[in-house]
């Protein structure tokens, strides 16, 4: 979204539609944004700018109190609001480099990490019990101890009521950092680490990091033992694990007892994906069929699973049930044909860029 009017100095604001709110947040030391009706009020710039009717649906869906960061050119580059689905973007930087990783190798190397004080500055003026926080990457923890000050902020100033981390989970088989984050985590804290094979062959291949199954599977031991937390294992399904979804359904259940939860996700077609895609890219329709047995049993075991980024029409009804809303909002796509499907609404629809590989298999629901 582009406030296209923007004409304030700062970068970092809280949102009000209160006018004693806002004189509140002012007085606590905040940039405000309060906005009455079509008029946007900037304290303690005293300056104000009109917005239109999407831009003010827009704020008025954050709410009283949201947090947001703009550029310069009105562009809100980040927004955290009560019911918002808040994202907090640690790096691009990563110190895996998987094959179907839809970010490009040059930015998983090279690329942007937020400064540490711009994210303490954005949790000071997030509210306070947001619905949901996703801390994510690249990889988080490339930013080493300066996570936990993040997830101790977070925690004390009781920002959100649950929390999801991403990671490769590499960093967890060093104990002091087990012991450090369980110090440092705030309650209902789910940690989400991708398993991509059920040996080190098959995951190191799609990591291209050799040593990283040993790593991230004893950091997944270390994070049970030490019961911080409540951990899901995410399988990114591709060409190379495909024929071996039932052998990592048997190690997570005999190897991790007390996982949360397993999700099985079809790939966003980007970046590195895209670069090797003959060598990832396996049709859904064929990709569904190869995980249903290792569904089944994950669920015998009293493991929950769920789908994700699987357009309905891929998956046999009797498992729609497990089929989650899970793309971003702005990165969703439907093909043509899906004008014609009576399940659009409850389909979460496919990632833009993967629906090049999708669109001419669709197969409306009627």
């Amino acid at each position: 979204m582009i406030l296209k009017n923007f004409n304030g100095t700062n970068s970092i604001y809280k949102l009000s539609f209160d006018q004693q709110c806002s004189s509140n947040y002012t007085a606590e030391g905040f940039n405000v944004l309060f906005v009455d009706d079509t008029e946007v009020n900037i304290s303690p710039d005293n300056t104000v700018f009109l917005v239109d009717e999407k831009e003010k649906k827009y704020l008025q869906n954050l709410g009283e109190g949201a947090c947001l960061e703009i550029s310069q050119i009105g562009k809100i580059a980040c927004a955290f609001g009560i019911t918002n689905d808040n994202t907090l973007y640690i790096t691009d930087k990563c110190n895996s480099n998987c094959i179907m990783c839809p970010m490009a190798e040059p930015a998983r190397k090279y690329g942007h990490n937020t400064p540490i004080p711009v994210i303490k500055e954005l949790i000071r003026y997030m509210p306070c019990n947001m619905e949901h926080i996703t801390i994510t990457g690249g990889e988080p923890f490339i930013i080493k101890e300066h996570l936990f000050e993040i997830l101790k902020e977070l925690k004390f100033g009781r920002k959100a009521n649950t929390y999801l981390l991403l990671s490769n989970g590499r960093i967890f088989a060093n104990h002091e950092y087990c012991k450090l984050f369980a110090e440092s985590v705030p309650e209902d804290f789910l940690v989400g680490i991708p398993l991509h094979g059920p040996n080190e062959t098959i995951h190191d291949t799609i990591s291209q990091s050799p040593g990283s199954f040993l790593q991230t599977t004893n950091g997944i031991t270390n994070l049970l033992n030490s019961k911080s937390t409540s951990i899901e294992i995410r399988i990114v399904i591709n060409k190379i694990n495909v024929p071996y979804m039932i052998e990592i359904a048997k190690y997570i259940v005999d190897k991790f007892k007390g996982i949360e939860s397993v999700k099985f996700m079809g790939m966003e077609m980007l970046g590195n994906a895209i670069v090797n895609s003959e060598k990832v890219w396996i049709p859904y329709s064929e990709a569904f069929t190869k995980i249903k047995p290792a569904i089944d049993f994950l669920i015998e075991n009293l493991i929950d699973v769920e789908i994700y980024n699987f357009p309905l029409c891929f998956v046999d009804s009797t498992y729609w049930h497990i089929c989650a809303h899970s793309i971003t909002a702005h990165k969703i796509k439907y093909a043509d044909a899906c004008l014609q499907c009576k399940e659009k609404k409850s389909c979460g629809g496919m990632f833009t860029g993967t629906d090049k590989y999708l669109s001419d298999s669709v197969k409306p629901i009627k």
